[in-house]
């Protein structure tokens, strides 16, 4: 007859205790603390609670991080470093987002992914918790692996996995097993060359080399390659091991120039496959990470590899998902970081001619093209327009080739009589036309533009009188005479003194205009 278990109590009562549990409080402790046994070893838990068959089981989490609770009833001995080793990596093994066996595979990748996430979200805390009390209590060293559990779980934008309170304790623990190492070589050896390469090695980008150079004669896209790529042996870091991402995000964001001067290589092959990536969340992660790396990216070395033409060849097929092929949510959810992306591209180059030429393309073939394409949608042109505020400001005075492009635009927006039912699109309207006025304002003076400019502002403030919408009007109507007094400084400024003498019949035909454009005191 078998030998019960010392913890069979225990056990018993962590699996009658309702989830979600408070792990931090008292309570949950004063519920379990009368069935720790009053003795017991390390090695006693190894075998009685972590068992690779108990992975995952929160029953035993609960029972362990109780055990490590009662740290006073625990006995040394002389393989206590080992039996904490060997705990620290089944706490951790129980909350990796990671594929297993038992989970399907024929329901589609975002199924797979949300089963993963919440079943590591559900018990993720009692591990963490079990982690810290291991670092701090036993000073455990952390392995690799566990590690890398722990950054996944810190990294709350990138893993549905985790929780206000998990992301907490995991920066907390982190930062302590950080100090204890050396974090460049972390970054470069456990992390880029011995995690994320073997994952990412089969589902590298033709457009660079395995390592991480421009390839000079890429190989000729399949048409058909997209759908035999999608796979777990293609891409194991999708589909089996869904830390990759947020680890990656984690050391783009944590290594500083010098270290991405040095190891850009090892980079750039997972930048690009992320961006190539069919799935949302993945592609739109992929160029957050993209423009935190450009930021620290060294102008010389883009410049020499030719990566600026890689990158930006990688970005620019985003901009045009547009609905309604792609749903307006995830549209905005990729334009936006594309567009960053660009944007930071373009301050890398040195060159000119190479920038400018660079912010035209995205101009016109993105938010143009873009506005065109889905100008009915008003979400995307709120993003358009923030974009175009940002890109001709950067553009300067070579903006004004794109007036007669950028105008018709700020009408069409502008001039709706129906603008006010979205404000925010009305806003960054009116805020991109103001960016326009004080970046190309020696060719508005006195040319067509001022007078269009003129109806425009003439036309949205009546609308907005019309419409009476409550709160944003106020808003709306501020940075409409904030416009208004722009175009009469710019007159001001070319030398033309009968601005006002042009406005006056305006609002001596509606006096509802003498807010808009104010006498001169």
């Amino acid at each position: 007859m078998a030998l019960a278990s010392p913890f069979e109590s225990l056990l018993r009562a962590a699996d009658r205790l309702q989830a979600p549990l408070p792990t931090a409080t008292a309570d949950l402790q004063a519920e379990l603390s009368s069935h720790v046994p009053t003795q017991f070893t390390l090695r006693d838990l190894t075998t009685g609670l972590a068992q690779p068959s108990f992975l995952g089981q929160r029953k035993h989490l609960l029972a362990l991080l109780a055990c490590f609770r009662s740290k006073g009833r625990i006995q040394p001995r002389p393989d206590d470093e080992d039996s904490i080793a060997e705990l620290c990596d089944f706490a951790a093994r129980s909350i990796a987002p990671v594929s297993r066996e038992t989970d399907s595979q024929d329901s589609g990748e975002e199924v797979d992914y949300d089963a993963v996430a919440k079943r590591s979200r559900d018990i993720g805390l009692y591990s963490l918790e079990i982690l810290q009390l291991a670092s701090s209590e036993w000073s455990a060293n952390l392995s690799e692996q566990a590690l890398l559990t722990i950054i996944a779980f810190s990294r709350r934008a990138d893993g549905p996995w985790s929780t206000p309170g998990s992301a907490e304790i995991a920066k907390e623990l982190l930062d302590e097993q950080l100090s204890r190492l050396n974090v460049h070589d972390f970054i470069t050896e456990a992390v880029l060359k011995g995690y994320l390469r073997p994952l990412f090695s089969r589902s590298r980008p033709a457009t660079v080399t395995a390592s991480g150079r421009k390839a000079e004669f890429a190989d000729e896209v399949d048409p058909h390659r997209g759908l035999s790529q999608e796979t777990k042996e293609v891409k194991p870091w999708k589909y089996l091991d869904l830390r990759t991402i947020p680890v990656f995000d984690w050391a783009v964001f944590t290594a500083d120039e010098t270290l991405i001067s040095k190891q850009w290589p090892l980079f750039v092959p997972v930048i690009l496959t992320l961006l190539d990536d069919s799935a949302t969340r993945i592609r739109s992660r992929g160029l957050v990470i993209l423009e935190v790396f450009l930021g620290k990216f060294p102008d010389r070395v883009l410049r020499d590899t030719g990566l600026g033409s890689v990158f930006e060849d990688a970005v620019f097929p985003t901009l045009l998902y547009l609905p309604s092929l792609t749903p307006e949510s995830e549209s905005v959810q990729l334009l936006e970081p594309a567009y960053a992306a660009l944007l930071t591209l373009a301050g890398k180059l040195q060159d000119g001619a190479a920038k400018n030429k660079l912010l035209d393309k995205v101009l016109r073939d993105g938010i143009f093209a873009g506005y065109f394409h889905a100008r009915e949608h008003v979400r995307i042109v709120e993003v358009l327009l923030r974009q175009t505020s940002l890109f001709v400001e950067t553009m300067g005075i070579h903006a004004v080739k794109h007036l007669k492009d950028l105008m018709p635009i700020y009408s069409a927006t502008m001039t709706d009589p129906f603008a006010t039912s979205h404000m925010p699109s009305l806003l960054s309207a009116v805020r991109a036309l103001q960016t326009t006025i004080s970046t190309c304002w020696p060719r508005i003076a006195r040319t067509p533009w001022q007078e269009e400019i003129i109806r425009i502002l003439v036309l949205c403030w009546l609308n907005i009188q019309d419409a009476k919408v409550q709160g944003s009007d106020d808003i709306i109507k501020a940075e409409l005479t904030k416009t208004a007094n722009m175009l009469s400084a710019v007159a001001t400024q070319a030398g033309q003194e009968d601005f006002q003498e042009k406005v006056a019949p305006l609002v001596a035909k509606e006096p509802l205009l003498s807010q808009l454009f104010p006498p001169r005191s």
